[in-house]
Parts: C-alpha cells; sequence; structure tokens
C-alpha cells in the first residue's frame, strides 16, 4: 500500500472503546495530568520569581528557556537511546528525579535561599530530565490501546492540557500569595509540583502494559547508527517527511496566533489588558471543546480530511480576525482557529504513529517533536518582525495564506500517492 493510503489502516471498522475501561490508559491519563498541573504551575512562578528577584524581564526570560534548551540539544540522541530501555523505568524515574530536584528547591527557598543561580540550575537540570521522559512518554498510547483511538485518546490529552494552562496559573498564584516573601511562596508552589510528580511516577509504576522494547536490538549497534538510521527512514519516507515538513510550517504560524491577536486588540480596537486577557481566555475554552471532538471527527474524516479542516480552519481564523471590525468578531476567528488545533495535533500523532515501525516510534517521534520545538520559536521571532512591518491585519492575511498554502499541498501530495 503507497504511503498516502495508509489513513491508519481504514481506521477500522469495530465501534469505539470505553477509554474509562482501560484500567492502564486511565493511570497513564491520569498520571499526566496530574503532572502536568504541576509543570504549568512552576512555569507560571518561575518566570514571575525571576523578575520579582532580578527586575528583569530578559533575565527572566533566559532562565525559564533554560528548561527548553536541552530538548533541542539531546532530543535526537535520547530518542535513540530510550528506544533501548524500558520506558516505564524512564518515565517513572523521570518524574521522581524531577520530584527530588523540585522538592529540594521548594526546601531552599522555604528555608530563606534567594539565589537565581541555584534556581536556573535546577531548571536546567530539569530539562535535561524531562527529555528523556517526553521522548519515552510521547510513545505509551500506542502500546495501551489499538490505532484506531490514538486520536482519541491524544484529544482527551489535549483537552485536560488546555484545562492545565487555566488552573495551572490559578494555583500558582494562590500557593504565592501563601508566603510571606515572594521566594517563600515559590518555594510552596514547587513543593506542590515536586508532590505531582511523586503521584505521577506512583502512576506509572502502577501500568501493567509492556513498555521493554519491542525487538531485541543488536548491542554492538553504536548509537550514532541507531541516529543515522532514523534521521535516514524519516527523511527518505515520502509521506512521514511531507508532514514533518507540514507540521513544522504549521507551528511555526500558530505560535502567533495569541500574539497577533494581542497586537491587533491594542493597535485596532485600544483595548486594555484585561479585557485582552479576558478575550483570550474565552478563546481558549475553545481549544478544549475541539480536544474533545478529534476522535469523532479523525473517525468521519479520516486523518487527511481532519488536516485538511484545520489548515481551512486555521486560514478562517486569521482571514475573520482580519477583517474583523470590532473586538468581538475577532474573538470568533481566535476561537475558531484554537478549536481546530487539538484536533489536527491529536491526528497527526495518531496517523504518523501507525505508519512508523514500532521499534522506531521514540527515535523518529523525537525528531517530530525537535522539529516543533524548533519552529515555536522561529515562528514568534520572525512574526514579531512581520508584525512590525506589516501590521496586525496585514501579518494575520500572510499567516493565512501560509495555513492556506500547506493545507493545500498536504492535500495535492497524498492525492499523488
Amino acid at each position: 500500500m503507497a504511503p498516502g493510503k495508509t489513513t491508519a489502516r481504514n481506521l477500522d471498522t469495530a465501534p469505539p472503546l470505553n477509554l474509562w475501561r482501560v484500567r492502564d490508559f486511565v493511570i497513564a491519563w491520569w498520571a499526566q495530568v496530574t503532572s502536568r498541573v504541576g509543570t504549568q504551575i512552576s512555569q507560571f512562578v518561575l518566570p514571575l520569581l525571576v523578575l520579582n528577584a532580578t527586575g528583569s524581564a530578559s533575565t527572566a526570560g533566559f532562565v525559564a528557556a533554560l528548561e527548553q534548551l536541552p530538548y533541542v540539544i539531546l532530543a535526537i540522541p535520547a530518542g535513540a537511546l530510550v528506544e533501548r530501555w524500558n520506558k516505564q523505568v524512564v518515565m517513572a524515574v523521570g518524574n521522581f528525579v524531577r520530584a527530588v530536584l523540585f522538592g529540594l528547591l521548594a526546601g531552599y527557598l522555604l528555608g530563606g535561599g534567594t539565589s537565581i543561580v541555584v534556581i536556573a540550575g535546577t531548571v536546567l537540570c530539569s530539562g535535561i530530565v524531562y527529555v528523556f521522559f517526553d521522548v519515552a512518554n510521547s510513545t505509551v498510547f500506542p502500546r495501551i490501546l489499538p490505532a484506531r483511538e490514538l486520536a482519541r485518546a491524544s484529544g482527551w490529552v489535549e483537552g485536560t492540557t488546555a484545562m492545565t494552562e487555566v488552573l495551572g496559573p490559578a494555583l500558582g498564584g494562590a500557593l504565592i500569595g501563601l508566603g510571606t516573601t515572594t521566594f517563600a511562596g515559590a518555594g510552596y508552589a514547587f513543593g506542590v509540583d515536586a508532590l505531582t510528580f511523586v503521584i505521577a511516577g506512583i502512576g506509572v509504576l502502577c501500568l501493567r502494559t509492556p513498555m521493554r522494547p519491542p525487538v531485541a536490538r543488536d548491542v554492538r549497534t553504536s548509537l550514532w547508527a541507531s541516529i543515522r538510521e532514523g534521521v535516514g527512514y524519516l527523511f527518505h519516507h515520502a509521506e512521514l517527511r511531507r508532514l514533518a515538513l507540514a507540521n513544522f510550517a504549521n507551528i511555526a504560524a500558530l505560535g502567533t496566533v495569541w500574539l497577533s491577536f494581542m497586537a491587533l486588540m491594542k493597535a485596532e480596537f485600544h483595548a486594555d489588558s484585561s479585557r485582552t486577557g479576558l478575550l483570550l481566555a474565552l478563546g481558549a475554552l475553545s481549544g478544549v471543546l475541539g480536544s474533545f471532538c478529534s476522535g469523532f471527527l479523525h473517525r468521519r474524516l479520516g486523518p487527511y480530511g481532519v488536516m485538511l479542516l484545520a489548515g481551512l480552519g486555521w486560514t478562517a481564523g486569521e482571514l475573520i480576525m482580519a477583517l474583523a471590525p470590532v473586538a468581538w468578531g475577532a474573538l470568533l476567528g481566535l476561537a475558531l482557529a484554537l478549536w481546530v488545533a487539538p484536533p489536527y495535533f491529536s491526528t497527526l500523532y495518531a496517523h504518523r504513529m501507525t505508519i512508523i515501525p514500532q521499534e522506531m516510534h521514540t527515535r523518529i517521534n523525537s525528531i517530530y517533536r525537535l522539529l516543533a520545538q524548533a519552529g515555536l520559536p522561529l515562528g514568534l521571532v520572525c512574526g514579531g518582525i512581520l508584525l512590525e512591518s506589516l501590521g496586525p491585519r496585514g501579518f494575520l492575511i500572510l499567516a493565512a495564506a501560509v495555513f492556506l498554502t500547506t493545507a493545500s499541498a498536504a492535500q495535492l501530495r497524498a492525492g499523488a500517492c
């Protein structure tokens, strides 16, 4: 069968599973939700803490970026290494090590410590551990669930991630308020983060699905040879290569959606920060709703149908924002753009995991995730420059053209396979 015609093996004809009755899925999902809440708390508290301590926004941004830096450097070798290891052990160790790191940081801050170097060192170490955890975690669901359920399961994860992005900052702000100083309050927040990692680690240990390598690898195969094989497979597989490049372009453009909306609110509608924040929160709710439509859309439209829907939705959303005469009209465009994002990411994940041989899941998936990590900051940098030169409405029209081009190219290539 040609690569473009795999379409998740026609998604099978079996009725959907009751995911609540799949024990290991519920445990894995709950472990992810728990740790994500803690992570969102820390990601809210960290820049606020550094900004309060130094008064420097650039320092706050640098310290926050330290957690992402290891992914860019280590993602590909980590994918090759984790493929040789028991992923359950990798995930459990990753959770417990981060629990220790943030637990020690919490104790340090509650004990009166104020060194930014200690905080930055903890963040960097956590980022290194996270790389190995993430490449292992990203291949768990294909072990637990049949291929036809991957989009729906991934949609659940996307939905709960969106909810934690709302819940985490609220909890972080409340925990900071418990302390007599910002440092002490941050200590409470990091302590809660450490607790969530302990709970998630225990959950991972309760999984019964085997997470060992699917096939016995030749121990004499060098790490470099393993990496080269994975990279070569991805870039020589026409469909996977196209999907990776399309995903890179889409993520780069998506990274500017919130930025362009905020610029539009300020430049065209003269909205203050509180009103802009309220509109962004309302728009974000549509992403939660979209995530729970992922499985339905995947079954009805197939992978390329969902990708086309997402591309057209992003195009329409950007154009609605660009042409909106009032702020509420722009909100409708934002809501549409955010609603189609979770089905797209869930479907892309499910589809590529059915194409990639199981013994290469971690290696190739780590490359995909590396491209995503690179696409987001690139989009933000380029988007900021273009926003200044074109203005919000001109930039939104350009972004719509990028989304439409990417969606059309993916469909034309799919039809040719």
